[in-house]
């Protein structure tokens, strides 16, 4: 069976409708962006790393009760990553799906300001299974002081890729897509790395180019 026929029939038949009361969001995707590293950018690397970039947008607080209204506390991003393994015999074989996932919080990001969470693919990878820098699908999970930010036909652009979207009714998307990353994620567990997870070499390289990193904590 052609990858891109089993990857929508896995999605299609999906019941996960949108939040019956939707609501502005406290914090926005702004974009994701991936990036090709080759072995000069990072000191002592041994090969191509890929670094992506989920930069988060502060619209506004949510707590009430907060000390300051232009901090919001407590942004977990769970980026899903499916790539394809191009070194695979048979390419159409769903068993050639890649899966990685990463978890990240953020300390706080600002309201009115454009904030980066940031992760890596280490340089193994690449000759491993041939990665390309952008995968064949992706989501973005978002919570805000311990809520999830639920799909809506306002955020669904920015939190589920092109891909997903064109599988079918974006409303009957979301529960197979997870089932399907669900069943082949550890796999790969650990392969995708948020900063602080990222070897001391990557991390000097973020600090030394970047701005503005905000603090992240320990995930769950």
């Amino acid at each position: 069976m052609d990858i891109t026929r089993f990857f929508l029939l896995l999605l299609i038949a999906a019941v996960a409708p949108f939040s019956a009361l939707a609501k502005d969001d406290p914090v926005l995707v702004n974009k994701i962006e991936f990036k090709k590293l080759q072995a000069s950018d990072i000191p002592s690397s041994s090969g191509q790393w890929t670094r992506i970039e989920v930069v988060l947008d502060g619209k506004f607080n949510p707590d009430e009760k907060s000390n300051n209204a232009q901090w919001i506390r407590n942004i977990e991003v769970i980026l899903t990553l499916v790539y394809q393994d191009e070194k695979a015999q048979d390419k159409n074989s769903p068993e050639s799906l890649l899966v990685m996932k990463s978890k990240v919080r953020l300390f706080a990001i600002k309201v009115a300001a454009k904030t980066s969470a940031v992760f890596y693919i280490p340089a193994e990878a690449f000759p491993i299974y041939r990665l390309r820098p952008e995968p064949y699908a992706y989501s973005i999970d978002l919570s805000v002081c311990g809520t999830k930010v639920e799909l809506t036909k306002d955020n669904v652009k920015s939190l589920l890729s092109k891909r997903i979207l064109r599988a079918g009714d974006p409303k009957k998307v979301y529960d197979n897509y997870l089932k399907l990353v669900q069943s082949a994620a550890s796999a790969n567990e650990k392969v995708l790395m948020s900063l602080p997870e990222a070897p001391l070499n990557v991390q000097r390289y973020e600090y030394d180019k970047a701005k503005d990193i905000p603090t992240y904590l320990l995930a769950n």
